[in-house]
């Protein structure tokens, strides 16, 4: 799930560059490490031996060659991953505020001002970050750990094996270090979220919560789940130092082993050293094995990210009830649906929306979703590339030429009165041209001149979209154009052609 929400936001070929790139620079790193323990200890061997036929220029510049090949690569390395982190973070939070926007508007407002926030900032970046965070760092670790167990084996079959059975054990910790913090990881993710809406819903309520004298249980609330999220920080921490020590133990045993092994090899096969630049090589492999306990519970973090993006990612299904029901619309025609209050009108625009994506048809409900941010911005939620002259044509069209589009709109729309905030749902929906339009009660908190107004040039900026309007029965008379069909609620539901 991590992985496709990424595939759509990110080139292949970028990240295919940037793993190459990570795991040449660390390659790099463990052979400029091995290759300098290895000229070192010749230099002493040959300062003592007094040795005037070995050259000194050809291992020199190999050391040269790979610190500078090092910097280099990881230079680029780093370029190319923040690339794909920020062009990553930029398409999924684009993509998922547009898919915020399609959700209908009663499973949005399930969704906490906190929850959201947390979902689109914390979690968009944790998933993004994958790449540089997780795939880099294990593309690294295993092309070094490959390399260097290889070069062993080519060495001395016996010393390959040992190097391969502590590189596996050293996995193994990493992931049983993971399973432990992986708990903890969820805690201090859920907590944090807790936190945020807290705050979130301690901010919007603040006028209240004054008057009620509230704000220290509130506050007390708060603290108490940053206490619980500290904690669960700490007990994350816990885990990963535990493993990191069982790693480094394991690090030491291998190095030790290996050194035990390559000396008696020198004794006969190779020299002292060869032996010094093996035990080096592999201690760059083991400073890499010692990030897996890190690297792990990053990619748990972004797997459950990933999780509660998916909502998000989706393309929802309006909730349909078990009663089956069919609308023949046409394009350009309207139906209107009629009865009193409690007859079912908003349940049927529901249960109508259910039979189709919403690429094919808009619902603004009564209490339609608006995000806290300008008039424009929630109107570029769904049309994004709409330029200002447009927007400015579609606010005169329902009547809120008088509302500058950069005024910001409050907390659900707070800033705003009820027939502002249905015109501006209206307006959003205007610019989706969606080929069936669903209104519910859109003249509810309008003077009856302006919503006849306003649904006149609604209807005259949509002529192929079908329209299915639901009004209470005092105000059938308020359309201004002509009606194609007609639903009239009672007890039972009753369907006439007209």
């Amino acid at each position: 799930m991590t992985l496709r929400l990424l595939s759509a936001a990110i080139r292949r070929r970028d990240l295919l560059y940037g793993l190459l790139l990570a795991g040449a620079a660390e390659l790099s790193a463990a052979t400029l490490l091995g290759v300098s323990g290895w000229f070192l200890t010749a230099c002493a061997l040959v300062t003592v031996r007094a040795d005037t036929t070995w050259s000194w220029m050809y291992p020199s510049g190999a050391v040269r060659v790979l610190a500078l090949s090092r910097t280099g690569l990881r230079y680029a390395e780093r370029l190319v991953s923040h690339r794909v982190l920020l062009n990553a973070t930029v398409a999924l939070r684009a993509r998922l505020v547009r898919g915020a926007a399609a959700l209908p508007a009663q499973r949005l407002r399930a969704l906490r001002d906190g929850d959201l926030l947390s979902r689109l900032t914390d979690d968009v970046t944790t998933v993004g970050a994958l790449p540089a965070d997780v795939l880099a760092p294990l593309a690294s670790t295993g092309v070094t750990a490959a390399v260097v167990t290889g070069l062993l084996w080519h060495a001395d079959a016996w010393l390959g094996a040992a190097e391969l059975l502590v590189f596996l054990l050293a996995a193994a910790t990493a992931v049983a270090t993971h399973r432990r913090a992986e708990d903890a990881v969820r805690r201090s993710a859920r907590e944090q979220a807790l936190v945020r809406t807290e705050l979130l819903g301690a901010r919007d309520a603040l006028p209240e919560l004054i008057c009620l004298d509230a704000v220290t249980p509130a506050r007390a609330r708060i603290a108490a789940a940053m206490e619980r999220a500290h904690r669960a920080d700490e007990d994350t921490r816990r885990a990963l130092r535990a493993g990191q020590l069982a790693l480094r133990l394991l690090g030491a045993l291998g190095q030790c082993l290996v050194l035990a092994l390559a000396l008696d090899l020198a004794a006969t096969a190779q020299s002292v050293s060869a032996a010094i630049g093996e035990v080096l090589l592999i201690a760059a492999g083991y400073e890499l094995v010692e990030q897996l306990p890190r690297i792990l519970p990053a990619y748990g973090r972004a797997r459950a990210a990933a999780q509660r993006l998916a909502p998000l990612n989706a393309v929802p299904d309006l909730p349909a009830g078990e009663t089956p029901v069919t609308l023949d619309a046409e394009p350009g025609t309207t139906t209107l649906v009629t009865g009193p209050n409690g007859s079912g009108k908003s349940t049927l625009l529901g249960r109508l929306a259910g039979r189709a994506t919403p690429r094919d048809v808009t619902l603004v409900e009564a209490e339609d979703w608006l995000a806290d941010a300008t008039v424009a911005e929630n109107l570029r939620l769904a049309a994004p590339d709409a330029d200002p002259e447009r927007l400015t044509e579609v606010l005169g069209l329902v009547a809120l030429d008088d509302i500058p589009p950069d005024f910001a709109v409050g907390p659900n729309g707070g800033r705003l009165s009820q027939g502002q905030r249905r015109r501006l749902a209206l307006a959003r929906a205007v610019l989706r041209d969606p080929p069936v339009l669903l209104l519910d009660e859109p003249t509810a908190g309008l003077d009856r001149a302006t919503a006849r107004r306003v649904l006149g040039a609604v209807r005259s900026a949509l002529p192929g979209t079908a329209f299915v309007i639901a009004l209470p029965d005092r105000d059938h008379d308020l359309l201004p154009f002509p009606v194609d069909g007609r639903i009239e609620l009672t007890a039972r539901v009753t369907m006439e052609r007209v």
